[in-house]
């Protein structure tokens, strides 16, 4: 009987632990999310920005982080924290939110990808490496990596269903096994694959820079991404600049999906086993719990790039005085 009771206990400290940060935490987190994501995508707008490549690949990524602030984790506040289920009022709006959830969720990293790979060229040694680093180029891999995956994760818009497992109580779910397992296999093989290329991408940044720190080298024109003339000083620390807040926004990530990760890996392997009512109850709500630590690289950017770019504070203050 105590140890039912312990049990019992445990369970409802989890629920009301999952509640209570989708309710408080979670609203705010949304508030600023929402406002830091929007002046963000002003601030690498900015003329003194917008010609580098790197700011192109981060005006995406915060659009992204936006779409996924107004869709996903909205209605992930009003569903868990507040108990206002809409997405399952329909089956449109079930489809679409499945949809969004798996296009934005892979959508997000992948333009910090292409961002490191574009600070890796423009952090090398060799010149000819550098003149990779273009906008045409950057616009061209934006609109390739966003169609690929807006298609490839076109699936839940023939796969879902709303499904009603009592009374007023509706979920969105498949009822293809097999299809649940590939879901399951996908989630697994995306939460290892994403968090390790992104920290391999980061760390050959970093010794780029550090090898460039020694170097001379003469900026480009196409790498600039204009014509006009500025001084190597300029170049590199504009350019370091944005590294620095690329490596933050990847440090962040890396982090914050790290429990998500973990707890993907314990339920595939665990997927066999029998699991009791408790268990099945406490393994949701941890994994509720590993989605909201989940949510926060997509409305801190904002906040991060302030704390570790002079630049980017300098364009901020320029907004707000209207300069």
């Amino acid at each position: 009987m105590s140890s039912q009771s312990t049990t019992t206990d445990y369970i409802n400290s989890l629920q009301l632990t999952y509640k209570y940060l989708f309710q408080y935490p979670g609203s705010i987190m949304l508030v600023l999310g929402f406002v830091g994501s929007s002046l963000s995508c002003i601030v690498f707008n900015k003329k003194i920005l917008r010609k580098n490549p790197c700011s192109i690949y981060m005006t995406a990524f915060h659009i992204s982080n936006l779409t996924q602030i107004v869709t996903l984790i909205l209605a992930s506040v009003l569903s868990i924290g507040y108990g206002m289920t809409i997405v399952t009022r329909t089956l449109g709006l079930c489809r679409f939110n499945l949809y969004t959830a798996f296009a934005l969720d892979v959508l997000s990293p992948s333009l910090l990808i292409l961002a490191s790979i574009d600070r890796i060229l423009v952090t090398s040694p060799n010149a000819l490496t550098r003149q990779r680093s273009t906008c045409r180029r950057a616009y061209i891999s934006i609109v390739c990596v966003t169609l690929l995956w807006l298609l490839f994760h076109s699936h839940p818009w023939f796969l879902m269903s709303v499904i009603q497992l009592a009374p007023d109580v509706f979920i969105c779910y498949t009822q293809s096994p097999i299809y649940l397992s590939a879901i399951s296999y996908y989630t697994v093989i995306k939460s290892i694959l994403i968090p390790s290329l992104l920290a391999s991408l980061g760390m050959l940044a970093i010794k780029n820079v550090h090898q460039l720190r020694f170097r001379l080298v003469a900026p480009d024109v196409l790498t600039m991404g204009t014509g006009k003339g500025r001084s190597i000083q300029s170049f590199h620390a504009r350019d370091y600049q944005l590294v620095r807040i690329l490596l933050i926004d990847i440090c962040v990530y890396v982090m914050c999906t790290y429990p998500q990760t973990a707890f993907n890996l314990y339920l595939q392997i665990t997927q066999s086993n029998m699991k009791s009512a408790d268990q099945i109850q406490a393994d949701t709500s941890i994994q509720y719990i590993c989605s909201f630590f989940g949510y926060i690289p997509y409305c801190v950017g904002f906040y991060t790039n302030l704390v570790v770019s002079k630049t980017f504070r300098n364009e901020v203050k320029h907004i707000f005085l209207c300069k």
